[in-house]
């Protein structure tokens, strides 16, 4: 396989993944999420995912790689592939998350009926 059909692939695949937000909206959406999960704005950020999918970008771009191309030719491209598709799939599924809790009204806020704010504690 080689590199331009094997970076094809995997653009392929980014793009004709099926979310609840747009590709571009996700893409867009990744560096606030990064900002808002390591300044603590985003409590429920899944830090697992996002720190892994950073380390996986990283190492793709890194002079450093475990299978080296010049020793097993399409192998050591297959592994950078791979760890990129995987990498970039879990910044997109964590920035679709990101735009969820965005969107998401913040617990104990109320209802907003005609610039009036009613407290659900309140009422009931």
């Amino acid at each position: 396989m080689g590199v331009m059909r094997g970076a094809a692939t995997v653009a392929g695949a980014v793009q004709s993944s099926k979310g609840r937000h747009p590709l571009l909206q996700r893409i867009g959406a990744v560096l606030p999420m990064l900002r808002d999960t390591f300044t603590g704005r985003w409590p429920g950020a899944p830090m697992a995912r996002i720190v892994g999918g950073i380390f996986g970008i990283a190492y793709v771009i890194s002079p450093i790689d475990f299978i080296p191309e010049l020793i097993l030719g399409p192998f050591g491209i297959a592994d950078d592939l791979a760890l990129a598709a995987v990498a970039v799939a879990a910044l997109l599924s964590s920035a679709e998350d990101y735009l969820d809790a965005q969107s998401a009204p913040a617990e104990g806020t109320g209802e907003v009926i005609r610039g009036v704010v009613i407290d659900p504690q309140a009422t009931e």
